[in-house]
């Protein structure tokens, strides 16, 4: 199957903007305007600002790429005067998109299998999968499940987004965005995608911090399937929008290892 890539949410702004969820505003000082960015999404937002302006000049090289955590307020620049005795003008442009850029995964965690203990499952698609793993999904794993099989969170985070109310999939590309799916944040701001779950299969709410090896949910073949299983992918943010996956490893009665295609792991 295809990633989750969220599309870039584009925004133009005349001294202010409120594009949904990330406003660009400024505060106006004695020598300067400060220009502030909010975010009130659950997740972090990479942001890209440009400015046209006259008689101010910016503490900060433009256009300029920052982040803002979650659900926060942060200033981003200064524009000093050029000449306090006469006008100036301002507006801004931006971009954003979810998750940090900047986030590094903890290399040194190993997964949990995200699926019951004692329970025999095997990879059919791993890293480099010829099917659909390959490009920015190069380290994607499918795992052969059937559906309404229990569903745990392989690491602990945050639910920041999740789908339950389709009910159909297929082999064609055009099943697609029918996938039901959950998608957690972790503390190092990369994200995990359990995918194709069933109908109604999500056990978590939004918002919700879960821990590792608690149940999220129920495995299905909704979305872009061949037949049920878990379709599962930890990622961060890229550069532009979107994603790239990233290898992890888990813990198995085999030890800490990545998971091969065409093995079966017990759940440990």
């Amino acid at each position: 199957m295809k990633s989750f890539l969220f599309p870039l949410l584009l925004s133009t702004a005349l001294l202010s903007q409120d594009n949904g969820n990330v406003e660009i505003y400024r505060v106006e000082q004695e020598d300067r305007l400060e220009v502030y960015a909010k975010n009130t999404n659950i997740y972090p937002v990479t942001i890209e600002v440009d400015l046209k302006i006259e008689n101010l000049t910016p503490d900060k090289s433009l256009p300029y790429t920052t982040t803002i955590s979650a659900r926060n307020n942060k200033k981003i620049m200064d524009l000093v005067y050029d000449n306090k005795e006469q006008g100036w003008r301002f507006s801004s442009s931006f971009r954003y998109y979810m998750g940090n850029i900047f986030a590094r995964h903890n290399d040194s965690f190993a997964y949990r299998l995200p699926y019951p203990k004692g329970d025999s499952y095997r990879v059919t698609q791993g890293f480099g999968g010829e099917f659909s793993h390959y490009g920015e999904l190069r380290h994607a794993l499918d795992m052969d499940m059937p559906e309404r099989t229990p569903v745990y969170a392989a690491r602990g985070g945050t639910v920041v987004m999740m789908e339950e109310g389709n009910s159909i999939g297929g082999a064609s590309e055009d099943m697609m965005p029918y996938a039901n799916y959950i998608t957690i944040m972790h503390d190092d701001e990369t994200f995990a995608d359990y995918s194709h779950l069933r109908h109604n299969g999500v056990n978590v709410g939004l918002g919700q911090q879960v821990r590792m090896g608690q149940l999220i949910g129920y495995s299905g073949a909704t979305g872009f399937a061949t037949g049920p299983h878990l379709h599962f992918v930890v990622k961060k943010a890229k550069r532009d929008g979107g994603f790239v996956s990233i290898p992890v490893r888990f813990t198995t009665t085999k030890g800490i290892t990545e998971l091969k295609e065409g093995e079966t792991y017990i759940g440990y």
